[in-house]
């Protein structure tokens, strides 16, 4: 076989895979412009207030008024969001991830270092979010994009795009045939104790235009199969100027002492 007939070959199968990439990668595009845009693209920060309701093997477990606070920054590299979770009527609960591979347990009897291993499945979890892929990573360098084609999610017509970043991390993005808003991101990763896999199923819905933004009010989060949070929004509120110092813990913060093993 000559040289021309392999590279004549070899074209259509290259063609292909540049067309599922295009293909991917439009589709993404038209869900951030279905998100808002720019206004979605320029969220300095959000705070969503509403219940949350966590599970155990499919059992309500708890359920707790709840407030979510993100921050997004400009890093050049690194991760760009920092979270704080608040729960409790009183408010007087939070766990705080700082996105620089810190986070904190917080209650009235001060700041407790959560544990480095729960950090990176934070830090993991967000780098794989539809929400922040869309929001922070969809012009990094390295990413790949692939549309996998159309199917019936939940009795809607859907696209799924296939992501994978410079460092094999991968997850599936569902995007509704129509309005092309994420209703579904789904992800497996090795389980580094027994080699095994875990799964990670995160579900979008009730979106509401939010100050510019279609934000969904509904989500709800499933590992290996079993739902274990679901989230209810009452109020969302986009760039309302929260401070940095929310997602931090300051040098004179009370801490609690950790328990020698």
């Amino acid at each position: 076989m000559t040289r021309r007939s392999i590279l004549l070959s070899a074209a259509p199968a290259f063609v292909r895979a540049q067309t599922i990439q295009d293909k991917g990668r439009k589709l993404l595009l038209d869900a951030i412009t279905a998100l808002g845009g720019t206004k979605f693209i320029g969220m300095r920060d959000r705070v969503e207030e509403g219940r949350a309701y966590s599970y155990y093997r499919e059992r309500l477990s708890g359920l707790s008024p709840a407030r979510f606070e993100t921050m997004y920054s400009d890093l050049a590299s690194g991760l760009k969001q920092s979270d704080r979770q608040i729960f409790g009527k009183k408010q007087d609960y939070s766990v705080v991830f700082n996105g620089e591979g810190k986070g904190w347990d917080v209650s009235f009897r001060g700041a407790k270092p959560i544990e480095e291993e729960l950090v990176n499945n934070w830090m993991e979890g967000v780098l794989r979010n539809p929400m922040y892929i869309l929001r922070c990573r969809i012009e990094e360098k390295g990413m790949i994009f692939e549309r996998r084609g159309t199917e019936v999610f939940e009795n809607q017509p859907v696209e799924i795009v296939d992501v994978t970043d410079a460092e094999n991390r991968s997850v599936a993005i569902y995007l509704h045939a129509s309005t092309k808003l994420p209703v579904r991101g789904y992800f497996r990763r090795q389980n580094l104790k027994d080699k095994g896999w875990d799964e990670q199923d995160t579900r979008y819905a009730k979106y509401r235009d939010t100050q510019g933004v279609m934000w969904p009010w509904a989500i709800t989060r499933s590992r290996n199969g079993e739902r274990n949070l679901e989230i209810y929004s009452n109020e969302v509120l986009i760039n309302s100027g929260l401070p940095s110092s929310n997602f931090d813990i300051g040098p004179g913060a009370k801490m609690v002492p950790t328990k020698k093993k």
